[in-house]
């Protein structure tokens, strides 16, 4: 999976990087999904993900938006108001 930043923007560099993956491996320690590899450029994220069949994709990326998205907001709001 790839998740870009909205309008390919170069978010995801030093604090934001971090919150993003943090957030994405704490989601998926509490579900039913493994995260095998995660690698981050300045505008998108890399993900090989293994799930069971019981799961479906997009509520699996749902969730992964959802939880970042809440988390990013709230601490660094300051930041992402400049962009948005």
């Amino acid at each position: 999976l790839i998740f870009v930043c909205k309008y390919r923007k170069q978010l995801l560099k030093g604090d934001i990087d971090d919150t993003v993956k943090s957030c994405f491996s704490e989601e998926s320690d509490n579900s039913k999904f493994s995260i095998d590899i995660m690698e981050s450029d300045k505008d998108h994220i890399h993900l090989l993900i293994t799930y069971s069949r019981d799961i479906s994709l997009t509520s699996i990326l749902r969730r992964l938006k959802q939880k970042s998205d809440h988390v990013l907001w709230n601490k660094h709001a300051e930041f992402l108001t400049n962009y948005f």
